[in-house]
Order: C-alpha cells, then structure tokens, then sequence
C-alpha cells in the first residue's frame, strides 16, 4: 500500500499475499486430508522454500505425513501440542523462514486449551485460599479468555505466513416460534446452521472457508449399495471466486481459482495497536465513570438543597419539593433525575440555587424593612 505523505490514507489493490484458510466439520468429514492437498498444491504452485509444517492436537499429523513427504520431497515438520503457547512459538518459527505454509490441526483443541488452562489455574490460586474449586468458567472470565486469544487472531491475519486452520464444526441454535395444530404459540430450540467449534470471532476470520462433510452417496458395485464421499463447500471467499462452489472428494487443483488471486510477497499488515482514548484519569476512572460519580454527587447535592428549603414532609412541604423538581428538571420523578445527564443536573443544581438565593436576599431585606 503506497501512501501519501502526511496522510492516513493509503492505496489498495496491492493484493493478498499469503493464504488464510480454514476448514470446518464433524468427524471423518476430510478436513485434516483435504487442508494437506491444498497445502501441497500451494507449495508447488508458489515455489515454496522449506517443509510443510504442522501443528497437531490430535496425531492426525502422522497420516498425511507420508503424501506430504512424497509431494515436496522432504518430510513435513512441527509438534505435537494443544497449547497456545506453543501454537505462538511454531508460528513465528515458520514465519521466520523455518516453512512457508502451516497447517493448523485441530484450532478446536487450541481454543479449549486456553479456557481450560485458565481455569485450572483459578482453581489453583483459589486452592491457596482454601477455597472449593469452580467447576465450569463464568461470564467474568471470558474477557480475559478472548484477550488471550486474540493474540493468535492478530497473528493469523497479519503473519507474512500461509497458514490453514482445521476445526471441528458445531451446529447452530436459536429459539423459534413454532404453532401447534392447536393455534397455540410456543418456543422451539431448533438447528438453523453450522459453525466452527472455535472462539465466535475467530470462525470468520479465513479468507477461504471451507465445509467438509462425509455424504453417503449411491454406488451399484458395492453390496450395501451405497459409499461415502467427502464434499466440500465453500462458505466464504473473499476474493469472491469460489464462493457457494461445491465438489466432490476436492484435489488441491480444485482451489486454484482462489490461489491464482493471491500475490505472492504482498503485505497488508492490520494495524491492532491499541490508540482510542477512553479517558481515563490518573486514578484509573473511565469517562462513564466519572459521569456516574458526578451524577450521584449532584443528586445528593439536589437531595440536600431541597430538604434545606423544606425540611418537614407536611402536605405543603411535600408539594413544593414535588414543584421543584418540575421547574428544575421538567419531571416529578426522582428516578428520572437520577437518570439525567450530569451536566442537565448541573444546569438545574445552579438554577434552585439560584432562585434560593434571591428568595434569601429578599427575605433578608423585608426583614430589615419591618425593623
């Protein structure tokens, strides 16, 4: 991306370097055989220097070893682990010059790793305290859970490193109305898609997203009549080439079309620097925060004018605090002025003092007047 000098603003159309793909889907589905031809494919259509590599989380490594060995000529290289540490670590050696393309299988197993370690190790601070462990993680968690993940998304989407992902898919839920044959309406819990079983965000990151899925299909020649195939369709292309295509039991060559678009050594770096300002003072306060203070202190403020100009709850009493509320701030709700934004709350603060102060003044005057 070329750039103007003294601008922000910068050129497109240097293209995509580097493959970002990622296959989804249930078991024996052929995401791990599938995710290794492209992986070939790749290689030799970019001229690759060095192995294939692989970060494996459940041994299927050893299966395509040999195909991978026999198609590039030397044998795929990388580890056997589920943490995301070590994903980290592998993929900034590979990034290094140590491979070219990295297949990431499962992210599944990855993704549970970090939520499980977190928890382990909440358990263990909690052990110290002698307190009973927590079963399961808890919505305060998941901040720092995904905090933790989005260093492998900024990763995945800014290393100058062709990188395909295999996740295990999951089925989508949603609560729909459904009638019965009585006209009564109720709730029903019903399947409406597929996703990658991954941490929600990450499932849309691949620039090429792929389904498998094992099909029994029918076949004559066997006794049983039927046999299996592996289908892959394309949910997601953004270069907008495959997108919706669908293939039977898919060679690498078959992804050439999204392949050919890619520009080999372009960089399009996302730049995740944290810069908004979310004015924070020196005390850690964030802005809604000191909104929120500064409202309750007017309020109170309000509170204690009032009672100081009618401290008794007599009928009268009342019905000019009621009175005062509605010249002030246009409501007779208290719930609506604690609701008020504090500089509203301000204006009405100073205006009661205001005519509070002249009342005073002219009463001080006809008090000097009657003597």
């Amino acid at each position: 991306m070329s750039k103007t000098k003294g601008s922000l603003l910068a050129e497109f159309g240097t293209g995509q370097g580097y493959l970002k793909a990622g296959f989804l889907g249930f078991a024996k589905s052929g995401k791990t055989f599938t995710a290794a031809l492209l992986a070939i494919e790749l290689h030799k259509r970019l001229k690759l220097d060095g192995p294939i590599a692989l970060f494996d989380t459940e041994s299927g490594g050893e299966y395509v070893a040999p195909m991978l060995t026999k198609a590039i000529g030397r044998p795929p290289v990388g580890l056997k682990s589920r943490a995301l540490s070590d994903l980290m670590a592998v993929g900034k050696e590979c990034a290094d010059g140590a491979s070219g393309v990295l297949i990431v299988d499962s992210i599944t197993h990855v993704w549970r790793e970090v939520g499980d370690a977190y928890l382990d190790q909440v358990n263990k601070a909690r052990a110290m305290r002698s307190l009973p462990p927590r079963r399961r993680l808890e919505f305060q968690d998941w901040k720092a859970i995904k905090d933790k993940w989005n260093i492998w998304t900024d990763f995945y989407l800014n290393a100058p490193l062709h990188i395909i992902i295999c996740g295990r898919a999951g089925f989508e839920w949603e609560f729909q109305d459904k009638e019965d044959t009585a006209g009564n309406v109720h709730k029903e819990l019903v399947k409406t898609g597929v996703k990658m079983k991954v941490e929600g965000e990450f499932g849309f990151e691949p620039s090429l997203l792929v389904e498998m899925e094992r099909v029994q299909v029918p076949d004559e020649t066997r006794r049983d009549g039927f046999t299996f195939t592996h289908r892959a369709r394309v949910l997601g292309d953004r270069f907008d080439v495959m997108d919706g295509a669908v293939t039977d039991n898919p060679t690498g060559a078959w992804f050439a079309p999204h392949m050919d678009m890619l520009s080999p050594g372009a960089i399009n770096v996302v730049d995740v620097e944290l810069k908004t300002d979310m004015g924070v003072d020196e005390r850690g306060d964030a802005e809604w925060t000191r909104e929120r203070k500064r409202r309750k202190i007017l309020c109170e403020e309000i509170q204690g004018e009032i009672v100081k100009a009618y401290p008794g709850q007599t009928k009268e009493e009342k019905k000019a605090k009621v009175e005062l509320l509605e010249t002030h701030f246009q409501t007779t709700s208290w719930t609506a002025v604690e609701n008020m934004k504090a500089r509203d709350l301000q204006v009405g603060l100073d205006n009661m003092r205001e005519v509070f102060a002249e009342q005073a003044a002219t009463e001080a005057k006809e008090a000097k007047s009657d003597d």
